[in-house]
């Protein structure tokens, strides 16, 4: 299989999806949030999800792409660039390696990005520094922190 494209570079049509998680190990609950932006920084949405039984931040990371990559398949978007800032796990999806702990959801990121169902034309994930991650790292954090007060009782 040939490996998922690291390249950065973009056209008219790429769209930039950062992407980030907070996590609670006490919890095993996360928070994820991803922002899509055009090539000129405008923010076309944002969305975030939550989940329990995470049991890694790593993991928490791998669902954010991979709840980020169903968000943009419903948008019709055909060429996408994922910017995390986790770097293992940025090296793990473009090298289409596995991990045990990992295996389902880089089983499932491959299926949406490489599968010949696959709704996108050109996908890439690349590592961006955490400090150029800041909007997308609030957002999930705010998204853990909602979920954690609901299930309080």
């Amino acid at each position: 299989m040939k490996p998922l494209a690291r390249t950065s570079s973009s056209n008219d049509f790429t769209v930039f999806c950062d992407t980030d998680a907070a996590w609670r190990s006490d919890l095993m609950a996360a928070g994820m949030g991803w922002i899509l932006t055009d090539r000129h920084g405008q923010e076309i949405s944002r969305a975030t999800a939550s989940q329990l039984n995470v049991t890694s931040a790593c993991m928490a990371e791998a669902l954010a792409i991979r709840e980020a990559l169903i968000n943009a398949s419903t948008q019709h978007i055909t060429h996408i660039c994922f910017r995390t800032d986790s770097q293992v796990l940025a090296r793990a999806i473009t090298a289409r390696r596995t991990s045990t702990e990992l295996y389902g959801i880089l089983s499932d990121i491959d299926s949406l990005t490489s599968s010949p169902s696959s709704p996108f034309t050109k996908c890439s994930v690349v590592f961006i520094p955490r400090a150029r991650n800041g909007p997308a790292d609030l957002l999930a954090k705010s998204c853990l922190a909602n979920f954690i007060m609901g299930l309080r009782p």
